[in-house]
């Protein structure tokens, strides 16, 4: 159970936090250490036990080839002694050359047999030692409900990166109240525990859980800060879209059932594979399915909560939405049509085309007209995830689509803690509405320079520019999207990014606009940047390495490369 080693981490930290909190009545300081403690546990071994199976992966990858050659070259092959006709002429006209040969090599078979039978039992007792050592550390099935491989461990610690980064910026923006907000941290664990629970998922049970575990604490972080202007509109509109959305996903999961008689994501590949032609109620159980995941990616036409909830959360919530409320979701749905062949029907496809080509035009067209940045960048999530819609689309050119997912997430993730991650750091739970106007923004490089130029980066990366992270997930999505031959999705890619470059651009410049000064006052020293490093604390310090990691990544993309390609999913 070693592979389920990351929940039973945050498991016993939410029990820990749940005692700490309400028998020891610990302050909003020593929760936020308790949490992010356990989440850099859980953490440190999640990528432990990602890089042993990646390990162990490659080295079975290595042996099996190795293996592949030895076969080739077998001393039994004389196919290679005499031409390929001469050997069935002889064959042809003398008979009893063949079952001398095959006499031979059962002779040979039957040494090879007696000779291993005389090597004694005490090396199998070492194979099968080692064959459970590389199943401890290989990629397997944990029982039918959990899948243990690179794929899955890579999106798990995204996901308590993500959670690390947010209860840090959640202390700095509760800082200002005196009012313990340790529950806040209890409802963050729950979440980050189903949404690992989600990435794990291989069974159509445990990923409509781990939705569910998933989706209902954030209901409780949106409508925290209930005294903030829009915060119980967006939650209560939050909660009731969501359970129609789960109602759909559960009755289609029910048709799927009914028609294949299986729940895991093997079971479906095999039994999709053999029909022939699939039946009405299994098409109407996949459609209600994608309006449930619909909804939980924001894509159109199930997009409308989106903005408002993003306006009416705190903006680290918003930022949880847009990381790990999707990412997640969007892993358990890439493996999920990665193993069955969902997108092979022309009526699905076409289906999944139009949802990814209005998505993308619409978020970006709606994203135009916004002043409000949180409701921006909701609608600029719609157009993200409908690009990545394209690569599931593709899915049957498996590894580069499984690659170009990895890589376009990963510099979404970055460029969404560097955005958020400022308005966060802008803003304080005391007040009516976080600092998420434009104007409010006006003019931060003059304030906060270091700040600034860690959300320019991250605006940058979102609007696909060179040199970033989004610039080279981008390049991969049209490449893919090319080698598919879906070129209205190409089109669509490149318009949508043409008028984000523009909205994106808009934003930058507003960072740098000079506050008005008086003539005084010009030439003083309020118009000189000081770049106090002393002043960054560990919130800042998540934001600077995100913005550094980010043109990294755009400037050398080969270590991601590795890095996702190393993370290998399960295939049976």
């Amino acid at each position: 159970m070693i592979a389920l080693l990351p929940i039973f981490i945050l498991s016993f930290a939410i029990i820990v936090l749940l005692i700490a909190l309400f028998i020891f009545k610990i302050d909003t300081k020593k929760c936020a250490t308790l949490t992010i403690s356990g989440l850099i546990f859980a953490l440190v071994f999640s990528a432990i036990l990602g890089y042993k199976i990646s390990f162990n992966t490659q080295a079975i990858s290595d042996i099996s080839s190795d293996n592949m050659q030895i076969s080739v070259s077998s001393p039994l092959d004389t196919s290679d002694k005499t031409p390929a006709t001469e050997q069935t002429v002889a064959i042809d006209a003398v008979p009893t050359e063949q079952e001398i040969t095959t006499s031979e090599n059962s002779e040979i078979t039957e040494s090879v047999t007696e000779n291993n039978d005389m090597v004694g039992s005490s090396p199998n007792v070492d194979d099968t030692q080692q064959n459970d050592a590389n199943n401890e550390w290989g990629a397997h099935h944990v029982t039918a409900l959990f899948t243990c491989d690179g794929y899955g461990l890579l999106y798990t610690s995204l996901i308590l990166i993500i959670s690390i980064v947010v209860a840090s910026l959640a202390y700095r923006w509760f800082v200002q109240e005196e009012i313990n907000h340790g529950l806040f941290y209890i409802i963050l664990l729950f979440m980050t525990l189903g949404g690992i629970t989600l990435v794990y998922a291989s069974h159509l049970m445990s990923f409509f859980l781990g939705i569910e575990l998933l989706s209902i604490p954030f209901i409780g972080l949106i409508g925290y800060q209930y005294i903030q202007t829009h915060a119980l509109e967006a939650a209560i509109k939050y909660m009731i879209l969501s359970a129609i959305a789960s109602s759909f996903l559960l009755m289609g999961i029910a048709f799927y059932y009914a028609t294949t008689g299986e729940l895991t994501f093997s079971g479906l590949s095999y039994q999709l594979s053999t029909m022939t032609y699939p039946s009405t109620l299994l098409l109407i159980g996949i459609c209600l399915m994608l309006v449930g995941i619909g909804f939980k990616l924001s894509l159109v036409p199930f997009q409308l909560w989106l903005p408002d909830v993003y306006q009416g959360a705190p903006t680290v919530v918003s930022l949880l939405l847009s990381t790990v409320g999707k990412v997640a979701v969007f892993c358990a749905i890439a493996r999920l049509f990665l193993l069955a062949p969902i997108v092979n029907n022309e009526t699905i496809r076409i289906i999944l085309v139009i949802m990814a080509f209005c998505s993308i035009l619409w978020g970006n067209l709606l994203a135009l007209m916004q002043s409000s940045l949180k409701r921006l960048l909701a609608y600029s999530s719609v157009a993200h995830f409908g690009y990545l819609l394209l690569a599931l689309i593709a899915v049957q050119y498996q590894v580069l689509a499984l690659e170009t997912i990895g890589v376009y997430l990963i510099g979404y993730i970055f460029a969404n803690i560097c955005v958020l991650g400022v308005i966060s750091l802008e803003s304080h739970s005391n007040e009516l509405q976080d600092h998420e106007k434009e104007i409010d923004l006006s003019g931060l490089f003059w304030r906060r320079p270091i700040l600034a130029l860690a959300m320019g980066v991250g605006l940058l990366s979102l609007a696909g520019a060179p040199l970033t992270a989004g610039f080279v997930g981008r390049f991969l999505l049209v490449l893919l999207g090319v080698t598919a031959e879906l070129w209205w999705l190409i089109a669509a890619v490149v318009i949508g990014s043409t008028i984000g470059l523009y909205f994106y651009s808009r934003l930058i410049l507003n960072l740098y606009i000079r506050p008005p000064t008086s003539h005084d006052d010009f030439s003083g020293n309020n118009s000189i940047i000081k770049l106090k490093w002393q002043d960054i604390k560990v919130s800042e310090l998540f934001i600077v390495i995100a913005a550094l990691l980010t043109m990294v990544c755009g400037v050398y993309p080969k270590w991601l490369f590795n890095l996702v390609s190393m993370a290998q999913y399960l295939t049976t």
